[in-house]
């Protein structure tokens, strides 16, 4: 058995059209280690984003296995409810949205609160204003959303994604939204902060610059 962070057998994910199945992911094998960063790489609708969000729990596979270990625990995704993989999520798995899905209404420290208080790590407070600090965020903890340039968006969503040292991170297109000096910040950023925590990480790209960093790169729709 693998002692991977995650690993999935024979996957397979579609969505349905009318009366038609479109086939996404068919009988996929993967294994992510402790620490290790993978990127997912492939055209528009290869199927990067479902796949991150059938590692995360937010859509369930069709078919086969997928299980996230951790601390010598094994959970079974494919055999959890919505509500099981909701709060295996918010306990296990950091994710950074393409579109930074920052609450507007939270300032970027609450934001960057909210998995703590949810996961009742209100103590690592400290440790999260510390992170928004490197990311050079900390003159910016009482503005909202809406006054954050994209860069500074993206930085807080990623210090969000980190807050409750996750055991895996997400990335979906991290810096697809971003100017090119606002990509490489965000990215060095990224790949600092995971490794300093020694997490996982996968990448959803197409910025090839971004996918060269990984240690290794998963190539779907091919």
């Amino acid at each position: 058995m693998s002692c991977g962070v995650i690993s999935l057998r024979n996957v397979s994910k579609g969505y349905s059209d009318g009366n038609r199945h479109q086939p996404v992911i068919e009988r996929l094998d993967l294994d992510i280690g402790p620490g290790e960063v993978v990127a997912l790489c492939g055209p528009s609708g290869s199927g990067k984003s479902t796949l991150l969000n059938l590692i995360a729990g937010i859509a369930a596979v069709e078919a086969g296995s997928l299980t996230l270990r951790h601390h010598g625990q094994a959970f079974e995704l494919h055999k959890l409810g919505e509500g099981a993989r909701t709060a295996l999520r918010r306990r296990l798995i950091g994710y950074v949205f393409q579109f930074f899905n920052l609450v507007p209404t939270l300032n970027v420290l609450e934001n960057v609160a909210l998995p703590l208080h949810l996961n009742r790590l209100d103590h690592r407070l400290p440790d999260a204003r510390r992170r928004l600090q490197a990311l050079g965020l900390g003159e910016r903890l009482n503005a909202f959303p809406e006054n954050l340039s994209g860069g500074e968006q993206q930085r807080a969503a990623i210090a969000r994604a980190l807050a409750h040292e996750p055991a895996i991170v997400l990335a979906d297109e991290p810096t697809g939204n971003l100017d090119g000096k606002n990509s490489a910040l965000v990215a060095e950023m990224l790949f600092s902060e995971v490794a300093k925590l020694g997490c996982a990480l996968v990448i959803a790209t197409h910025n090839q610059a971004l996918a060269s960093r990984a240690h290794r790169l998963v190539e779907l729709g091919g």
